[in-house]
This record gives structure tokens, sequence and C-alpha cells, in this order.
């Protein structure tokens, strides 16, 4: 390919077509009331509140979902709703609970965090449910919050960015990667779905009979298509489709993988956006990091290319991004809150294959609780600058964060992860409450990287 070719795709957009943006406020604020109480200095207690005609509505639906499955499995002869409602009470309890969860109160609530601009400290916990006299669903969560701290004119901080190496073939690395990805982009089937990419899409309640329920509501969801002996029914069903392209599907699950297989509620799904998943696209990456031409995107580039004691420029930029913002800024973190962040951190590190490696070193639980204590102090700073600059985060900013998991190099560009394992090993939805806060943050993070070394 040659370099005017290499321009031309640099300046071409690659990784998906317009999406289709949601309402700012979300489904949640038609049919869930917030509440909020303090119970201490670091805990508030939140209600989510879910209306009664909502909850009949998908109540009625999960009767009928497991009349459908009684009927499979003992008899052909339709069974009746009383039946039903008598011999699956606990579970169909269980079901409306885990349905609502899922698909509505938590991405409301999250919504709600950031519009309050709530300093939580860690994720909401769900301590209870309880379905009210009136048939209302109320959820209530504890959430840990930190002190507010007063920001002083960061922007105007004196800041040197840690310089790049100077060796020989660091450009040639950075000018052969933009050259190949420039390549397998142009081989790619542009606005198709195909396995590997990203798919953002709506899901709209029907009924057993496929219309639209009488309390309609559509919720927004980003799902990895997988491909071979890893593929689902649900994400198959996204092959070769377009754009604005719906189906209807039994097969969307949330979250629990052990039910991708199980008959579900019908949804209509329509396809709203499509990150390709098997390239780079220079445009999200310009538009991520404000860059204006070509010599910028190279320049940005070298930063996940030039190392110093193992330790990219990108990632020394940002660890003296915290290390300027915390010396400016001197708070103390309370202790439990500490303490519920290494066990979070605890969680994650024992599913790795070296976990009892790491967990034989002497100084082990004094390096989690370093970590702990350091992650939330930037967060509570990045999550303060996200709120006075009155930053929020909508369906392209999710794609352009999932945009940099397509490329091992582009991935080092990304500081703030989302509280999943292995994001693109992922065979269930996310919804936009589940990425909101990882995202807010990683897009308040460049914003402030930009505003100090421009």
């Amino acid at each position: 390919m040659s370099m005017e070719e290499v321009n031309k795709v640099i300046h071409k957009t690659h990784a998906s077509t317009e999406f289709q943006q949601p309402a700012k406020s979300g489904e949640g604020s038609k049919f869930c009331i917030l509440k909020i109480n303090p119970i201490s200095s670091h805990l508030l207690q939140a209600s989510v509140e879910v209306a009664a005609p909502l909850v009949s509505t998908v109540y009625q639906q999960t009767v009928e979902l497991f009349k459908k499955k009684s009927m499979d499995t003992f008899s052909s002869k339709e069974v009746s709703s009383e039946y039903i409602e008598d011999t699956f009470q606990n579970e169909i309890l269980i079901k409306l609970k885990n349905f609502f969860f899922d698909y509505l109160v938590f991405d409301f609530l999250a919504n709600e965090i950031v519009i309050k601009k709530i300093n939580a400290a860690n994720y909401p916990r769900l301590a209870s449910v309880h379905l009210t006299s009136t048939k209302n669903l109320i959820y209530v969560f504890d959430i840990s919050t930190a002190d507010a701290i007063h920001l002083k004119e960061w922007e105007n901080f004196a800041f040197k960015s840690p310089g790049r190496k100077r060796y020989k073939d660091l450009d040639k690395q950075v000018e052969n990667f933009i050259e190949e990805e420039s390549t397998r982009a142009k081989s790619s089937l542009a606005g198709v779905v195909e396995e590997g990419d990203w798919i953002c899409f709506k899901a709209t309640l029907l009924d057993k009979n496929q219309f639209v329920v009488s309390q309609p509501m559509t919720g927004f969801f980003w799902i990895k298509i997988r491909g071979g002996v890893i593929s689902t029914p649900f994400g198959s069903a996204f092959l070769n489709k377009k754009i604005s392209d719906s189906f209807v599907s039994n097969s969307f699950n949330f979250g629990d993988e052990n039910e991708l297989n199980e008959v579900g509620y019908n949804f209509l799904i329509t396809i709203a956006g499509i990150l390709k998943g098997n390239q780079v696209s220079f445009d999200a990456f310009k538009s991520v990091f404000k860059l204006k031409n070509r010599s910028e995107i190279h320049n940005k580039l070298v930063e996940v290319f030039s190392y110093r004691n193992d330790l990219s420029q990108r990632r020394s930029i940002i660890e003296e991004i915290f290390n300027l913002l915390l010396a400016k800024h001197r708070f103390e973190i309370p202790k439990h809150l500490v303490l519920r962040r290494q066990e979070d951190i605890l969680k994650m590190i024992a599913k790795q294959p070296d976990y009892h490696v790491y967990k034989a070193q002497k100084d082990f639980l004094l390096q989690v609780e370093t970590l702990a204590e350091k992650q939330i102090k930037e967060e509570v700073v990045i999550d303060q600058i996200a709120y006075n600059e009155n930053l929020t985060v909508d369906l392209k900013d999710v794609e352009y964060y999932l945009h940099f998991f397509n490329n091992k190099r582009l991935q080092k560009f990304v500081y703030f992860m989302p509280p999943v394992e292995s994001i693109n090993d992922l065979s269930v939805a996310l919804n936009m409450g589940f990425m909101m806060p990882t995202v807010l943050r990683e897009k308040t993070l460049n914003f402030i990287i930009n505003t100090l070394t421009r």
C-alpha cells in the first residue's frame, strides 16, 4: 500500500456508521423513582422503585414463559396461569427481579449517580429486593462514598510529559503499524456484522404473540460476536446484518452465562451500531485524542511503542499525571472503603493462574492494600474533575472505548478497565450502566492529559 493510500484510509471512518442514540435520560426515568438516604458519612442507601404497571406487564410475560416451559417439559396441553403462579411462585419472582435488575434498574442507577454527581467510591452493592403490596418492585443498594475534594485550578498546573525513547527503528515500527492496519481495514466488510465485531443494539420487550408490550421499554446493550464453538444462538443471529436491521429473539439473556441456551423473553432486537472488531479505526483514534493529522497520529502511537524500564511512555504520562494531581490534592480514604476495594481486587486476582505464586509473597496483602487505596484516590480525583467539567458519556464514547480492545497494542492506551475478567472473552451482553463509570473515567483522563500537554 502506498503512503497516499494509507493517508486516505486514516482520514476515512472504518469502525462504524452513525449510531442511533437513545435519549440521554434513559428508559429508567420513565419507569423508576430514585430515593437516596444518607446512612453515615461514607454510606448512602439508594432505593430504586419500579412502577407497578410495568412490573405487572413483565410479570404476565414471566408467567407465560413458565407456562411454555412447563408445556414443553411435561405436557402438550396448555396449563392455566393460576396453576403456574401457584406452582412456580418463587421462581417467577426471582426471574422477575433478575430481569429488572439487568434490563433497567442498574442502568438507571448508574446514570443517576453521574447525573447527581455522587462520589461513589465503589460499585453499588445490592442489599435487598422486595415486592410491595401495591406491586411495585423496590431495589435497595448500598453506595460507598468518598468525601468531595476542593479542586484547585488543575488546568494551570505545570506538567512536563515524560519523553519518548529515541532508538532508531521506533518510528519505523509505528509506520509499519499504520500501514498494516490501514491495509486490514480495506479488506473488512464495512457496515456488515462479522465474527469478532462489537454490536450495539436496542432490545424492546415483546409479548408471547411478538407484539410490543403495553408498557413499552427499550434498553441499549453491547455484545461481542463470538465465533466457532463458543458462539451462541443469540450472537449468531447478528451475523451478516446491518445497522437498523431487526429480528425477534427469545435467546437474549443478561449477564448469566449459565442461561445462554435457555429460552427467554421475546425481544425485538434492532442493531444501533457496528464496531468492526478486526481493525483499527484511525478516525476513532483521532476523535478520542483530538488529533488533526497523520503526524499527530504517529506521535500519539509512539506512546505505546516507546518503553523505558518496562513502562510505556503512555503509562509513564498517566502515572505522572496522577502523581501531580494527588500531590496538589491531599486527602485520605477511610479504611473501610479500602477494605471493600481489597475484596474486589482479591476476587479478581484469585481467578488468575499465578494466584498462589502472588499469594505466597510476604508483602502480598500489603501490595493489595496499597493498590486498593491508589485506585480509589485516582477515581475520586477523576470523578470530581468529570463532574466539575460536566463531562458525560454516550454510545459513541462507549464505541471509542471498546475500539481500543480491537488491538493488543491499542489496548495499552486504556487505563481504567471494566470490572470484568476479560472483556474480549465475554459471551453475554453488557448494558450502558455497567460500562458508564469506566468509560467516563477514561474519557476524563484523556481530557486531563490533553489539557495539560497541549
